[in-house]
């Protein structure tokens, strides 16, 4: 399958894109009662800017015109996208931050956070499509 690294690349993508609105538009998020109006705006506005990057990535990925070029700046978007979750995660104690709410997704198996292991596959997905993307063309 000559285009397997793409076709990757858009799971990974639509993990960014797709699932954080889906999970996030909701009661332990964007409409959580104990939240302010401003995080809230925040929230929403993080949720948009993640939607329409993978949008863009997408467009790179399959629609540039120099298919290498278009890899290269797909997987960079989605690097960036998950780049930033894995640096508010790592640097959430010096904020206050919290991986979850209570109500919120409970840890699986009790002890591995459903975030950290979710966009850490996204993450292993992203960069095995991207090499064999990058190698298929």
């Amino acid at each position: 399958m000559p285009d397997i690294g793409r076709i990757l690349m858009t799971v990974a993508t639509a993990i960014y894109g797709l699932v954080p609105p889906i999970v996030d538009l909701g009661a332990t998020h964007a409409l959580h009662p104990d939240w302010t109006p401003h995080a809230r705006m925040h929230m929403v506005w993080l949720l948009v800017t993640l939607s329409s990057m993978a949008v863009l990535a997408l467009y790179f990925i399959w629609r540039h015109p120099d298919r290498q070029f278009g890899v290269r700046m797909g997987g960079l978007l989605g690097l960036c996208a998950f780049g930033g979750f894995f640096v508010s995660a790592a640097t959430a104690p010096l904020y206050g931050g919290s991986l979850h709410d209570e109500g919120g997704v409970p840890a699986i198996a009790g002890m591995i956070d459903a975030n950290l292991l979710g966009f850490g596959l996204a993450v292993a997905l992203l960069l095995i499509g991207w090499r064999a993307a990058r190698n298929a063309g």
